[in-house]
């Protein structure tokens, strides 16, 4: 990653977080993550980065890592300034310089007040900014840390310039220029001479303004001139690794195969040999032992032809009988059906007849014959041979209640019998006859029964019940 090599670098993470999952190593994992959202950043994928850091943070609360949470909340903070939400990312790095002091090692403090400061400073809050720019500086020389000291001193001269106190800004600008040379960090001093410049600009002196920017453009070339060397030189040694690497792997894999051919030529030679002895020491008595198994296997054909032909008879027996039992069935279901349907038509005739009778009759025998025909108004709709009809339906339709009772366990019995009749194809004069209803309840039914059944308006009733 520090090489800028990030499709190797990609790799190799997704290598390491692999095989901490494997060791179950929750704190080598969380670095990983904080690793891998380095990595986002630098390719410019802020959203990712951000997650990988919080899911580093999780893993480190799990395990009560103080130094690794207080990294990860500063990182997440870092993410949210670059967003541009300010508030959450003071909120992470507030957080995190709370834990660092709860730790007692204040290495990290230091960065992460510049976090800080340079929040404040993004929000124009020089104040705030510089003071914690100065708290970093504080630990800086208090723990002698140069490498983090030229990016401070360039802070505290930013605050100073940009609240309009730009000759007090030249002697930190100066001073970063002289550490990072000390320690000869070109982008360092490239940043540093660009804020003398300006500062000299913010002067009036734009003579010397120019002159720090020119001296900053050569440190740019030059940047780019050694990044683009040591870009070459990495490319370069991470290629000529490649091929040594493919060299090893085609040796070994050719001393490999080499070793395996050697091994399996022994193995068969060796094979062949005992092959050999044992086909010539055999070999007589396999030819008889043949001749026996080819007398016994013509035996057992005969004998196997024998049985299919038995077992088709049987087959072709079952299948009749079965044809036959089902007919009778049909016939059976069909003349039940018949005899409901003529029983039903005779009570309607007498219900008729009863009416008239009623016009014409005394009082006393009107009575009666209304008693009579409230008893055959009770008994005509009721089937009292049901049992015996489904019993019959069940044989000649297989597991059509068992399958309508499934779709709706709560139908009526009323809706049992219109379903049966249905998917035996009566008409409808037919089905309201046997039921002893009219058409119009016949309709009714009908339309519960498809409710029940919860069919879309689409969906045809008739057709349903039959493929059911």
């Amino acid at each position: 990653m520090e090489f800028g090599l990030y499709n190797e670098a990609t790799t190799k993470f997704y290598e390491a977080e692999e095989l901490f999952k494997k060791m179950d190593c929750t704190a080598c994992l969380a670095n990983v993550y904080n690793q891998i959202g380095k990595l986002y950043y630098k390719t410019k994928s802020l959203s990712p980065a951000l997650q990988r850091h919080k899911s580093a943070l999780h893993l480190y609360e799990e395990v009560q890592d103080i130094q690794g949470m207080a990294r990860s909340k500063g990182l997440i903070g870092s993410m949210y300034e670059k967003l541009g939400d300010y508030t959450q990312a003071l909120v992470y790095q507030n957080d995190a310089i709370e834990l660092i002091r709860s730790s007692g090692d204040s290495t990290d403090l230091s960065i992460l007040f510049e976090n800080v400061g340079s929040i404040y400073e993004d929000l124009e809050k020089y104040d705030s900014a510089e003071r914690y720019f100065q708290l970093a500086y504080a630990l800086n020389i208090a723990m002698r840390n140069k490498l983090n000291m030229p990016g401070n001193i360039n802070n505290l001269g930013d605050t100073r310039r940009k609240t309009n106190r730009a000759g007090e800004s030249l002697s930190y600008y100066e001073e970063a220029i002289r550490i990072s040379q000390e320690l000869g960090n070109n982008y360092l001093e490239r940043s540093a001479t660009v804020d003398l410049g300006k500062a000299y600009a913010a002067l009036g002196d734009f003579e010397k303004a120019y002159e720090q920017l020119a001296k900053a453009r050569k440190l740019s070339e030059t940047i780019f001139s050694e990044e683009a060397a040591r870009q070459l030189a990495t490319q370069e040694f991470h290629y000529e690794i490649k091929e040594k690497q493919r060299e090893i792997a085609h040796l070994e894999g050719i001393h490999l195969f080499e070793t395996r051919i050697r091994w399996l030529l022994l193995m068969l030679i060796l094979t062949l040999l005992g092959l050999g002895w044992g086909l010539i020491s055999r070999h007589r008595l396999k030819m008889r032992a043949t001749q026996n198994t080819l007398r016994k296997q013509e035996e057992l054909l005969e004998i196997n032809e024998r049985l299919i032909q038995t077992e088709k008879e049987n087959i072709n027996l079952l299948e009749a009988r079965m044809a036959a039992e089902v007919g009778a069935q049909q016939k059976a279901l069909s003349a039940q059906t018949l005899h409901v349907i003529e029983k039903n038509e005779i009570l309607k005739e007498i219900q008729s007849k009863l009416k008239v009778a009623l016009e014409q009759d005394p009082k006393e025998q009107r009575k009666k014959i209304r008693n009579l025909m409230k008893q055959i108004d009770a008994n005509l709709g009721q089937d009292s041979d049901w049992e015996s009809f489904k019993h019959t339906f069940e044989n000649v339709h297989q597991d059509f209640l068992k399958n309508l009772n499934t779709r709706n366990p709560s139908l009526t019995t009323g809706d049992v019998k219109l379903a049966c009749l249905m998917k035996m194809n009566l008409s409808s004069r037919e089905i309201a006859a046997t039921l002893g209803i009219s058409m119009e309840s016949l309709r009714i039914s009908r339309y519960r029964l498809r409710k029940r059944l919860q069919l879309s308006e689409g969906r045809d009733l008739q057709h349903y019940l039959r493929c059911l």
